[in-house]
């Protein structure tokens, strides 16, 4: 019940669900392997292999090669709130400009 919520709450932040699944796995599992976070997301992992890598490049998920394998780190919860502060900051400017034209 608890991981349903969370993934809802993920979604709202503009998540598909899938993308929300993947993040949920990472975040409350700590750094895995692809398998294991496929696994925890119940998506295959060919498709958690795409989905991960549109999570990296929005800055939710880390890579990290140890020996062959690569370990997935999900952006932490401080992480998470200095993103929002980021975007918030860049709403603001966004409107302070627009009300300048």
């Amino acid at each position: 019940m608890k991981d349903r919520t969370a993934i809802k709450i993920i979604k709202q932040f503009g998540f598909t669900e899938s993308q929300a699944k993947l993040f949920y796995a990472g975040f409350a599992n700590g750094p895995s392997l692809m398998s294991h976070l496929a696994e925890k997301a119940i998506i295959p992992r060919g498709t958690a292999y795409y989905l991960m890598s549109e999570l990296q490049r929005r800055g939710f998920f880390t890579a990290k090669k140890h020996g062959k394998r690569t370990v997935y780190v999900a952006a932490s919860g401080k992480r998470l709130l200095q993103m929002a502060q980021e975007r918030e900051k860049l709403i603001k400017k966004l409107i302070y400009q627009t009300k300048n034209l």
